[in-house]
């Protein structure tokens, strides 16, 4: 059996989870498409789509995060932070592990400061967060004493636009913080939601992309809620209702949960119950979601309203361009992610001579790729659901 195949056959064993919308736009016409779930990308046309080869200067593992700014694309991977530039040529690398000043023991969490020019790398084991120019260049250190004591289990900051930062933690045992504002200026970090369950002596994620700002605004999700919600103030409001999702947990019952990983999500789906999703980005047209670590993924048309819910697997015959492991958006692009066995392996389900032109450029992209090639970053401009 061919490996594609069998990752298929374990992914047809997954989720298949019901979801969702999104903020941006409030109206609620359209096809929301809850309980259809689409082949990956049935019916998405494209205004464009790009291949970013990312320059072998540097050796990439699994990419963890990616944010775009100002023209550079930040990669996190193999615990360190690469730029490159929209053509896949390297940029810089920013500090290093170790234990003097400039450098870090874990990268918890970065940020990007587009109106300073800087990046901002996080420790908060030791509680520190190093700055560097785009080229690389370390600028200074501040330390926050109370990062390491409260906030040693960060995965992720978003830069509010009053100069704050809004950072997402994992669950470790009785540790509920999942979200904390976090005061530069004078070092205070403010409480600002935790969930109801725990876990069984590990740190868990409750989703890879739970916060984004976009437009001056953050909005942000919650685990096993079908809601999702705006920062507004220091407070947080729904700016979108979930219409149609059942058999949500309640409170009571993930109070109950005392060994939460991401197959407590799994097993509670199988069950009956919604799952939550894990990952919101949004462009200047669309705002799509990943649901479950990217095993399905919902899109929200701005523009016409309509909605609709895809899965990511794709059938053995591919004849359309399939949307895969969408990790960040900038401007009116999504950014996904292919792995080189994984690019490789799917041309095996491709005609050798494809019709559709963005799918030839993907297959010609795979044809000259090897397994110890960088992953790939795909673009996708879609033009419509």
């Amino acid at each position: 059996m061919k490996l594609n195949n069998v990752l298929k056959a374990v992914a047809l064993c997954g989720l298949v989870i019901a979801f969702v919308s999104g903020c941006g736009n409030s109206s609620k016409s359209g096809e929301y498409g809850y309980k259809d779930l689409y082949p990956n990308a049935d019916g998405i046309t494209f205004d464009d789509f790009k291949i970013v080869e990312l320059s072998k200067d540097v050796t990439l593992g699994s990419i963890y995060r990616i944010t775009v700014e100002d023209s550079l694309i930040f990669i996190y991977s193999n615990d360190r932070l690469y730029s490159f530039n929209l053509d896949g040529s390297y940029n810089s690398v920013y500090g290093m592990p170790g234990r003097a000043g400039n450098e870090y023991i874990n990268l918890s969490a970065f940020y990007v400061d587009k109106k300073a020019k800087q990046v901002c790398i996080i420790d908060a084991s030791l509680g520190k967060l190093l700055y560097y120019d785009y080229d690389g260049n370390f600028i200074r250190k501040q330390e926050l004493e109370s990062l390491n004591s409260r906030l040693n289990v960060m995965c992720d900051i978003r830069l509010l636009p009053d100069g704050r930062l809004f950072a997402h933690n994992r669950i470790f045992n009785d540790n509920h913080l999942l979200y904390a504002i976090i005061d530069l200026d004078n070092g205070t970090i403010t409480d600002f939601k935790s969930v109801p369950f725990s876990t069984a002596n590990t740190a868990e994620n409750c989703g890879e992309h739970m916060c984004n700002v976009f437009d001056g605004r953050l909005y942000y999700l919650l685990p096993f809620d079908p809601n999702i919600y705006v920062l507004d103030g220091d407070k947080g409001t729904v700016c979108r209702e979930i219409p149609g999702v059942e058999n949500v947990p309640t409170e009571k019952e993930l109070e109950n949960i005392t060994d939460y990983s991401f197959f407590t999500g799994y097993n509670m789906y199988n069950e009956g119950s919604f799952a939550g999703f894990s990952g919101v980005y949004e462009t200047d047209s669309l705002i799509f979601l990943n649901i479950m670590e990217m095993w399905n993924y919902y899109i929200i048309d701005k523009n016409s309203g309509k909605q609709k819910r895809y899965q990511y697997s794709v059938e053995d015959d591919v004849k359309t361009l399939p949307i895969k492991n969408i990790k960040a958006a900038y401007k009116d692009w999504l950014i996904g992610v292919r792995d080189p066995m994984d690019l490789i392996q799917m041309c095996e389900d491709m005609p050798e001579n494809p019709s559709d032109p963005y799918l030839k450029k993907l297959r010609d992209t795979a044809d000259k790729t090897t397994i110890d090639s960088n992953p790939i970053l795909l673009f996708y401009k879609i033009k419509s659901i």
